[in-house]
């Protein structure tokens, strides 16, 4: 019995040993860069826009230049901002406008860190384009419209509502509207009541878009 005993010690002492040997030690950040996926955050003060924000990247490496994880590390990227008036940076890395002008955005992690430049930028609406798919509806069909707001430059923005309207509800009525005459997103769905033609308007921070639109019988 005695005999049995020490053998089984000595195979557990060896499993133990070789467990020890294959432990990987934890790899060690030597540098942190910051990638900009988004080159600016926007600033807005209509609540019918959606802002965009600048998602930023962390990318993390070694001494000898390899990529790393966080989970590798066992250490989160900490994201801050040097001036949370102008934009503010959440857990993730996505930036959001709050006022007008420039931050330098950092991540660090185990001593390392990596910083990027982020403009915040006001916008406002300064067209709406509609495009009827297709321009003509029948009777008691329906197509749906898309409006398209854009800055003075040309960027497209995103609208979480906005306003429709007919010329003449007896022709064409939007019946994706609420009670206030409001659709979600930028489209709207526009039904055909009785033959003839009508103008649809979309409207946003006061600007407006319109699209001919025939009812066919």
């Amino acid at each position: 019995m005695k005999r049995l005993f020490c053998l089984v010690v000595v195979a557990g002492a060896s499993i133990a040993a070789c467990n020890n040997n294959e432990t990987t030690p934890t790899p060690v950040v030597a540098s942190v860069t910051v990638r900009p996926a988004a080159e600016s955050a926007q600033v807005v003060t209509d609540t019918m826009l959606i802002p965009r924000v600048a998602p930023l990247a962390a990318v993390l490496k070694d001494a000898g230049g390899n990529v790393l994880s966080v989970i590798q590390t066992g250490q989160s990227v900490v994201w801050s901002s040097n001036d949370t008036t102008v934009a503010k940076v959440d857990r993730y890395g996505i930036v959001s406008g709050a006022a007008a002008g420039s931050v330098t955005i950092t991540a660090a992690i185990e001593g390392q860190s990596g910083t990027s430049a982020v403009r915040s930028i006001p916008v406002s609406v300064a067209a709406v384009s509609v495009k009827p798919t297709p321009d003509s509806v029948a009777v008691g069909k329906t197509v749906t419209l898309k409006a398209t707001p854009t800055r003075a430059n040309g960027d497209t923005l995103t609208a979480k509502k906005m306003f429709w309207a007919s010329s003449d509800t007896s022709v064409a009525i939007v019946s994706s509207n609420d009670s206030l005459g409001v659709s979600p997103g930028n489209t709207a769905s526009i039904k055909g009541v009785k033959a003839g033609s009508v103008t649809i308007t979309a409207t946003i921070s006061g600007v407006n878009g319109t699209a001919a639109m025939k009812v066919l019988p």
